[in-house]
């Protein structure tokens, strides 16, 4: 889901009532470990890798010539090393926002899809609908109310930021939920809207709507791995018995 200026489009669920435009700049933070690994990684706090590191670097010095007003970021270590990177070009400093932490997996953090089905077995439902609008992650967030969170929490950022350019620092739960919502598709449909590490979309936010310049761009990057997340359960665990794993897992 790439887009570059002679692609603009257009999403009307988000706009301002008043004149003057809100520019956005969402930036996911570097590849972690996790990202590599496949894990759950929400709320854990996992710092960047070597190439995340050097992709941090490099959306940094993308976002320089970038007038920004201001930088906003998730308050997870991940996210505020990429957004040092980006404030090591411009004259402003960064605001931490704690509702843009990434979605807290609960008891399945840390785990691979296939440990989170051992472990936790209700994970299993989303074999049978991955865009399971209610599903809950055991001791975590259910995903309806974090979606709901996300686009009030874009709401927020746009009027506060309006008349101005400001990159935002989080994740690629928060952002491609952001952007699923303002398509009118389902925020849990994680293929149709990727979000790679260091990638730069570009909101503006007018009286008209949403108007997206850039989504997903990566052109800055040296390296990048570009495959979505998936919450696919493996072919092997796909008849697991859900009571009898429930007991052991007890």
């Amino acid at each position: 889901m790439v887009s570059a200026d002679d692609q603009i489009r257009i999403f009307e669920r988000l706009q301002h009532h008043t004149p003057g435009a809100t520019h956005l700049y969402l930036v996911r933070h570097g590849q972690t470990s996790g990202n590599v690994t496949h894990q759950l990684i929400g709320h854990t706090d996992m710092p960047l890798d070597d190439l995340g590191l050097r992709q941090a670097r490099q959306v940094g010095l993308r976002m320089r010539f970038v007038p920004l007003d201001a930088i906003v970021c998730s308050p997870l270590q991940r996210a505020r090393i990429t957004a040092d990177e980006i404030a090591r070009h411009q004259p402003v400093e960064l605001t931490i926002d704690y509702r843009l932490k990434e979605i807290n997996f609960g008891h399945a953090e840390g785990l691979t899809m296939a440990e989170a089905v051992r472990r936790h077995p209700e994970v299993m439902r989303l074999h049978t609908d991955p865009l399971d609008e209610h599903f809950g992650w055991p001791g975590g967030d259910v995903r309806s109310r974090f979606h709901a969170a996300v686009f009030a929490t874009f709401a927020d950022i746009a009027i506060v930021h309006q008349h101005q350019h400001v990159a935002v620092v989080c994740h690629g739960g928060v952002i491609g939920s952001l952007l699923a919502q303002l398509d009118g598709g389902s925020p849990n449909d994680y293929a149709s809207y990727p979000v790679a590490n260091c990638s730069v979309t570009h909101l503006e936010v007018d009286t008209n709507g949403t108007i997206a310049h850039l989504m997903n761009d990566i052109a800055h990057l040296e390296v990048v791995r570009t495959e979505p997340w998936s919450f696919t359960i493996p072919d092997d665990l796909a008849t697991v018995d859900l009571a009898r794993s429930g007991e052991e897992n007890q």
